[in-house]
């Protein structure tokens, strides 16, 4: 008998599915991951506008013109991500993040515009992912407004961008963008460019397995 009741509990234990994590199970474990959003406050380029012209069509002050549209995009992707386990901190009104912002360098327009860390401070960058709890920085590298006027008359807003580990080295690069008949006010654009922020997120969350 006890022959059979040890026999038992083996083929018992034998049979309890696994507790191991399979691939699969790697985003429960990890949990969730925050990105931190900043941009180049003279980011905004175009092929046809010039800031007065922007300023003028849209009324925004000329200041302000690169500010506001990575605010705009920032804010979409924070609150359009659909993905609870992804989080994007928009980085805005915080010294912490200006400094950053000052010291990255863009190159190249349009869909080949690219970002450089290497004169941001290993230490101002730590400091600030820190302050938003953040894991990775997401640089919005250049809003490029380019004009169309034939076959018809288009104006692309081309939004590229870069994820950068805490490092500094760069994980992701991509670029989206959306249309618009002419120079639109900020609501519009934030409106018009929503599929798209959507899109730039769910990028981002796949290059990080999320």
């Amino acid at each position: 008998m006890k022959s059979k009741g040890l026999l038992f509990l083996i083929i018992s234990l034998l049979c309890i599915p696994s507790l191991a994590p399979g691939k699969g199970d790697a985003k429960d474990i990890r949990g969730s991951m925050k990105i931190l959003i900043v941009g180049n406050h003279d980011n905004v380029k175009s092929n046809f506008y010039h800031n007065g012209m922007i300023a003028e069509q849209t009324g925004i002050p000329e200041d302000s013109i690169g500010t506001r549209y990575n605010y705009i995009i920032a804010e979409n992707i924070a609150s359009g991500s659909g993905n609870d386990r992804c989080v994007f901190v928009p980085g805005k009104n915080d010294a912490a993040y200006d400094r950053i912002a000052a010291h990255i360098r863009v190159e190249g327009e349009g869909e080949d515009a690219t970002s450089d860390l290497s004169q941001v401070p290993a230490e101002e960058l730590q400091q600030a992912l820190a302050h938003a709890g953040a894991d990775y920085l997401l640089v919005l590298n250049q809003h490029y407004l380019k004009w169309q006027g034939a076959p018809m008359r288009t104006l692309f807003h081309i939004v590229s961008y870069t994820l950068y580990d805490k490092e500094r080295k760069p994980v992701y690069s991509g670029n989206q963008y959306f249309t618009s008949m002419k120079l639109e006010s900020p609501d519009k654009v934030a409106q018009l460019s929503r599929k798209t922020t959507s899109r730039i997120a769910s990028s981002v969350a796949r290059a990080l397995n999320f």
